[in-house]
């Protein structure tokens, strides 16, 4: 038997453009967000201050349900000289306890105070993270404008053609 392709109706076409573009904005949107962190995470973002922490706690839980220890981030209070000033900030993110003092920190785009990457494999992996999504959202971006000008094309051919 022959492979047949199936035709799809206009409504078919227009949901599917419609949804590969909801896909390819919040794709855009999540690289927005990693480039925004990545920025704060390697101290491209305004001056890094040195923050000592006076005061650390863990954020989520520090065992599972079956006593197996979890990922949990560190959050940590001190002051930081800014400028001659001394500014008291909460820098949230710490991977484990802050020993070494004073701690690079810097600012993200939306005001959070978060450790700066000091590894070179930290640096990279970070640097390199908006881009993931990126190629995906264009792909899905480029499947998007083809699909519309599919659609909005079909409409323009005479009743009865088949393309």
């Amino acid at each position: 038997m022959a492979w047949q392709r199936r035709v799809r109706t206009r409504r078919q076409q227009a949901w599917g453009t419609a949804v590969c573009g909801v896909v390819a904005s919040g794709l855009f949107a999540l690289t927005g967000y990693l480039a925004g962190s990545a920025m704060g995470h390697l101290g491209l973002m305004g001056h890094p201050l040195a923050l000592r922490p006076t005061h650390c706690w863990t954020t989520g839980p520090s065992t599972t349900s079956r006593g197996g220890s979890t990922g949990s981030d560190w959050d940590c209070t001190g002051p930081a000289a800014s400028g001659g000033r001394t500014h008291r900030i909460t820098a949230t993110g710490f991977t484990s306890y802050p020993v070494s003092m004073p701690v690079r920190v810097a600012q993200e785009p939306w005001g959070t105070w978060v450790p700066v990457d000091q590894g070179g494999w930290n640096k990279a992996g970070r640097a390199l993270s908006p881009l993931l999504p990126l190629v995906i959202a264009v792909t899905f971006a480029r499947w998007t404008l083809i699909s519309y000008r599919g659609w909005r094309n079909s409409r323009r051919l005479p009743t009865g053609s088949s393309e």
